[in-house]
């Protein structure tokens, strides 16, 4: 907003008309005068029929409004563009012969944000069309930052929609704020059906201990939490990011069940080499010993050859069920280097 000072140092913004609805035209004509000179557009009319139209053709920011109008009167007037759309939009100034209490409580009621009474007094409308450029200037500011708030929003909301990753927002009673398509998809409900909600109620099986601590935290710590969980059946896990936000907390998801079964894979292969590498390691060793033993064996039998006739029966029995165990580590161990190849 670019603000220029002109007609004695008065703010002139250029954006700026004033629509002046008053039946009397040397009142009309007066008053449309006055406020010329201070630089302003000026449309004037002579009833409230004739202002509405004027509302339709182009925008208003500042509204003069004479109370007593043939027709309908300038306070019905007000009243029904406060509650019209955009009702707060307008500045409005009312212009009344009234100076009792009760009925300029009446006007500010309708909606008034100021009054001047008649006759008007050229130094006192100046000092009500100075409050009046100051309230329209915050307005005019006002709205600007709500419509760069509502880009940036629109904004985010299309990132967040085009995301791959689910997201939900909460507020400080754990409502649903927001939901994104992909959302939708992982918790398998529509965002029509959550927006308004309580979180707890809408999925208690979140109140396990992973998912309940850890946004319980990221509400109460204002900390940002990342972890990952299975839902109540264990078979489907997520990657969670929950983080603070406005008084909330926002929530990014994705399914991580394919990489979790990847690495539950890859642990159990490594495992099984594990077992494989020792079942060869007590196969390589129970192999010595019985060949220590059979040496032994021999050796008594050429000592004592009548004494031990019986040993090399007892030995064969003694190997014979040492196989099974011994072939079945062997296999055990070749196995696991033929699924490492």
């Amino acid at each position: 907003m670019i603000w220029s000072r002109e007609f004695g140092g008065h703010f002139i913004f250029p954006e700026m008309r004033i629509l002046l609805v008053e039946d009397h035209p040397e009142s009309r004509t007066t008053l449309r005068r006055l406020i010329e000179r201070r630089g302003y557009e000026v449309v004037a009319v002579g009833s409230a029929e004739e202002a509405e139209i004027e509302l339709t053709k182009q925008p208003f920011l500042f509204l003069i409004l004479d109370w007593m109008l043939p027709g309908k009167s300038g306070v019905d007037l007000c009243r029904e563009l406060r509650a019209g759309p955009n009702g707060e939009e307008f500045f409005i100034l009312l212009v009344t012969a009234r100076d009792d209490t009760q009925d300029l409580e009446q006007a500010l009621e309708a909606g008034a944000n100021d009054y001047v009474t008649k006759p008007i007094d050229p130094a006192l409308l100046n000092v009500r069309l100075s409050v009046a450029e100051r309230r329209i200037r915050a307005l005019i500011e006002r709205n600007q930052a709500r419509a760069e708030l509502q880009e940036m929003v629109g904004k985010m909301t299309d990132i967040l929609e085009k995301t791959s990753d689910g997201f939900f927002a909460v507020d400080r009673d754990w409502r649903f704020t927001f939901v994104n398509r992909q959302a939708e998809k992982l918790l398998d409900r529509r965002r029509e059906d959550l927006i308004g909600k309580d979180f707890w109620m809408e999925f208690p099986e979140f109140t396990r201990d992973a998912f309940e601590k850890n946004y319980r935290r990221a509400m109460s710590e204002q900390v940002a939490v990342e972890f990952e969980a299975s839902d109540a059946s264990g078979k489907v896990w997520f990657e969670l990011l929950a983080y603070p936000s406005g008084g909330g907390v926002s929530v990014f998801l994705r399914d991580v069940t394919d990489r979790k079964r990847v690495e539950e894979e890859r642990l159990t292969t490594s495992k099984l080499e594990s077992l494989g590498t020792l079942a060869g390691g007590i196969a390589h060793d129970l192999n010595n010993i019985l060949t220590i033993i059979s040496g032994n064996i021999g050796l008594a039998h050429i000592v004592a050859p009548g004494s031990a006739s019986s040993l090399p029966s007892f030995f064969s029995r003694a190997r014979g069920a040492a196989n099974p165990p011994l072939n079945f580590l062997t296999n055990c161990s070749r196995s696991q280097k033929v699924a490492r190849r």
